[in-house]
């Protein structure tokens, strides 16, 4: 039994359908379907139902689909494991990052590495928090710079900021020198990050204001910092930014209080405690004795 065989068999799974998976997979569908076949008969019985219309697991398909998709993630984390250390041998060094921590963090950390470690080789990876943290357990990242404090035995984080987050519109939407109460946003349009870009920003100001339609007639919905900015100072509606995205608003657009204290959002640094890469053990020791000041 090959590992192809697992992967064929998992995305026949998922697709219910030999055609679908062919494509997935790029390859024949006869072959896809005598490759499921010859793994029928290694294991021993039949694990898919065929039909006209659907391919559904038996029960045993069922029982072998668990451990088949172990297998295939176990395989993927010994790769990234062996090239992780041979990263560590090449002198490299895989950092993920969020915009925050690209304005704010690398500079100073890459200017420290290029000076201690003039040959090394620096791999830079803008992502959102989710992406990071995936690519932080498959050992694909070295370090991650998230709004995630990561709750793992195998990790260890370093909280490197606390901002605070604001209301913001143009002038025109509201009076800067009035106070906001937060259940008046009802009344204006909202631009917010959606969940899935910005997961933390989101739950966060979520469990203030609930983003729901009963509360909530008019949402523009962005998916990055860029989209987000734009909309603001085209003054298209009011929005919450984290302190950092204050100084790229334009003279029109202006702080608004509000009636209740908003809350703030942290970034850390989260990095395999057993890891023997020296530039991360650099970096850690430079983030270290930032916060300790």
């Amino acid at each position: 039994m090959e590992l192809r065989h697992l992967r064929y068999f998992v995305t026949v799974a998922k697709e219910q359908s030999f055609t679908k998976a062919a494509e997935k997979l790029f390859t024949a569908q006869p072959s896809l379907s005598q490759q499921i076949k010859d793994l029928e008969q290694e294991v021993g019985v039949q694990l898919f139902e065929r039909s006209a219309r659907k391919v559904l697991l038996t029960d045993e398909g069922q029982a072998f689909l668990k451990y088949a998709e172990q297998a295939l993630e176990n395989a993927k984390q010994a790769v990234a494991a062996a090239r992780h250390v041979a990263q560590a041998k090449n002198n490299q060094i895989h950092i993920g990052f969020l915009n925050v921590a690209e304005l704010k963090i690398m500079p100073s950390i890459l200017a420290q590495l290029k000076q201690h470690i003039p040959d090394l080789k620096i791999h830079l990876h803008s992502l959102t928090c989710t992406e990071q943290i995936q690519k932080l357990k498959n050992t694909e990242l070295d370090i991650s710079f998230t709004r995630y404090h990561l709750s793992h035995d195998d990790f260890t984080n370093i909280q490197v900021l606390s901002e605070q987050i604001y209301l913001v519109g143009a002038a025109h939407l509201h009076p800067s020198d009035r106070i906001l109460k937060l259940q008046e946003l009802k009344n204006h349009t909202i631009i917010m990050c959606e969940q899935n870009a910005s997961p933390v920003f989101y739950d966060t100001l979520n469990a203030l204001i609930p983003f729901d339609q009963q509360q909530h007639d008019h949402m523009l919905w962005v998916t990055n910092v860029m989209q987000h900015l734009n909309l603001i100072n085209m003054g298209m509606g009011l929005s919450f930014v984290p302190e950092y995205l204050l100084k790229f608003l334009n003279d029109s657009v202006k702080v608004i209080q509000t009636d209740v204290d908003l809350p703030k959002l942290g970034l850390y640094a989260t990095y395999p405690h057993a890891s023997n890469n020296v530039a991360l053990k650099m970096i850690c020791s430079a983030l270290n004795d930032v916060t300790a000041q």
